[in-house]
């Protein structure tokens, strides 16, 4: 196994090469699937959702429909699907399904905040690791350095500026590869968190829509069996 100089100092930068291609690969995909989704709710709000009535304007397929937004929706409405519609519920039971609706919307958003964090531990761990990397190809540069000095019995400047000056590139590297790194780990906390943010006010628009409609469909049903006959 080959541990000179040159190699252990050219297998770090190739690492941290590799690392760079994986940063700047995964901060694209990340980017261009925040964007197809943002692209996709804002379709589903302007399209399909009714902002004032908190209703959908057509039937969802879930084939053609594939935003967010339209996900959580059709979680809440597999839940709301098992009411029984033949009879008239008590208050008590509406708010036990309103509950099991609650749970199916938390579960769709942190499935949906689960995917949207996929892939940054790649980028915490780049961004964290690479100028350690960097270094270790440094000291083994400039430890082989001073052991050539050694030999050499000479310490001037043509001597040492070579061998430590290539040394030092990977350093370098390394913190050129950690800064985009960290930079898009810390841009799509943010950009989750204003997704995030956004899925459980549409998730909490949709309960308060169905909340709403039981309670008025329990108050007519009241008022219908207390008129007269």
């Amino acid at each position: 196994m080959d541990l000179s100089e040159t190699s252990i100092v050219n297998a770090t930068l190739w690492l941290l090469g590799c690392f760079s291609l994986l940063t700047w690969s995964i901060t694209l995909l990340k980017l261009g699937e925040w964007g197809v989704s943002a692209c996709r709710n804002y379709l589903f709000t302007k399209n399909i959702w009714n902002t004032s009535e908190h209703t959908v304007r057509i039937n969802l397929d879930s084939a053609k429909v594939k935003s967010q937004y339209a996900r959580i929706y059709q979680s809440g409405q597999k839940i709301l699907a098992k009411i029984p519609s033949q009879q008239a519920l008590r208050i008590d039971q509406y708010t036990a399904w309103h509950e099991l609706i609650e749970r199916a919307l938390k579960q769709q958003i942190q499935k949906e905040k689960s995917v949207m964090e996929s892939g940054l531990g790649w980028l915490a761990s780049f961004g964290s690791t690479s100028p350690f990397v960097g270094l270790f190809g440094t000291v083994w540069g400039i430890m082989h350095a001073l052991q050539d000095i050694s030999t050499k019995g000479s310490a001037s400047l043509e001597v040492v500026a070579g061998p430590i000056g290539e040394a030092l590139i990977a350093t370098g590297i390394g913190i050129a590869v950690a800064v985009p790194a960290v930079l898009g780990y810390n841009l799509f906390i943010r950009l989750n968190r204003g997704t995030t943010a956004k899925l459980e006010h549409f998730a909490e628009d949709y309960l308060q829509a169905i909340i709403q409609g039981h309670l008025q469909q329990q108050m007519e049903t009241t008022h219908g069996n207390a008129d007269p006959k």
